[in-house]
């Protein structure tokens, strides 16, 4: 390490080797638990205990790595194994044991990693990635190892947030030139937070399906579909009234024609007129909603397609040659007529 307070250096010193020796028997006690013989115990240990540093050191890339030119590191590492050997944790003892155990290392190695980092020069945002590094590292590369999927990456107790909250609290220590002080309230600070998390039983959440800004435009869509309605009732008032008037005359007209027909040809008077007035209504809603579309069209090329129909300017054109298409029928009553026996044997048979 470049040239630090002494009392800097020997808590740094002193929280990374104690990390080192209960990584290294938590690990171990991971290798028991699947079986492994004693090389697996001692890998498996060497990857938990030195994992997270080696992952700092070199990002830092300066100078050798620490657990390299440091024989002690393996030494405890390997110490840690072979505690993990000779003596069987499991049960309750265990799950206490790996859970304040990772607490405790977690926070301790938050704040070796933040402060190697301040020590080199480092920005502070890579001061705080190095400490988070230094804690989950090693726990990572493991679970990896073991072929399981890194328990920090999903739906699991804190960690990386007390580790950064560690992490922060070194670097104010620092700003302030009381390093010394942020190097021993910062581990406190992140053990009590993970400690808390476990006793709570919080949960970082995993929600696949929350997703802010979707949610928002889903918001805007069904506003956009509120608007689009209001100017669908407001195309159909700004159409004349005298015109509507006229389309429902010359249909009543020539369904009359149709009703008579009808009777001529033994058909009851009654049956035939029900017929003709439920036709009228569904025809008279088609053509509502022709109306509503061409009221609410706009000479625009361009907008925001909050619904995906930005193509229906087209079929906005097409409404309004259709509207034209059948006042020029409406007013031929031969035309009129040979419409209506089509549009009635249509309904008809979608019946």
């Amino acid at each position: 390490m470049a040239e630090v307070d002494p009392l800097i250096e020997s808590l740094y010193r002193w929280s990374d080797v104690s990390g080192v020796l209960l990584m290294g028997i938590i690990g171990g006690t991971i290798a028991r638990k699947r079986g492994y013989d004693i090389i697996g115990f001692f890998f498996i240990a060497m990857f938990s205990s030195l994992g997270g540093g080696m992952v700092r050191d070199v990002l830092i890339n300066r100078g050798t790595v620490a657990a390299m030119s440091e024989p002690e590191y393996l030494y405890l590492a390997f110490t840690g194994a072979l505690i993990a050997r000779f003596v069987y944790f499991k049960g309750k003892t265990w799950d206490y044991i790996q859970a304040h155990g990772d607490a405790v290392v977690s926070g301790l190695w938050a704040g070796t990693g933040a402060v190697k980092a301040i020590t080199y020069g480092l920005p502070p945002i890579p001061c705080i990635m190095m400490g988070v590094f230094t804690a989950t590292g090693g726990s990572m590369i493991r679970d990896i190892a073991m072929g399981r999927e890194p328990a920090v990456f999903g739906d699991n107790q804190p960690t990386v947030i007390p580790a950064i909250a560690c992490a922060v609290i070194v670097l104010l220590g620092n700003h302030f030139d009381m390093l010394a002080v942020g190097m021993i309230v910062g581990p406190l600070v992140s053990i009590f937070l993970a400690l808390l998390g476990i006793w709570a039983g919080w949960r970082v959440p995993a929600n696949q399906e929350w997703a802010p800004i979707n949610d928002t435009a889903a918001q805007v869509k069904v506003l956009a579909k509120k608007a689009e309605n209001k100017g669908r009732a407001v195309g159909r008032k700004l159409e004349p009234h005298r015109v509507r008037s006229w389309r429902h005359r010359q249909m009543e007209e020539a369904l009359q024609r149709r009703i008579e027909k009808e009777v001529r040809s033994g058909k009851r008077r009654q049956d035939a007129a029900e017929e003709a007035s439920e036709f009228l209504q569904s025809f008279e809603s088609d053509v509502d909603q022709l109306s509503s579309v061409s009221g609410e069209s706009e000479d625009m090329d361009f907008g925001v397609d909050f619904s995906g129909d930005s193509y229906e300017e087209e079929e906005q054109a097409s409404s309004e040659e259709s509207q034209r298409l059948l006042d020029t029928i409406l007013e031929d009553d031969r035309l009129t007529d040979e419409l209506i026996d089509r549009l009635m044997d249509r309904y008809q048979s979608r019946d």
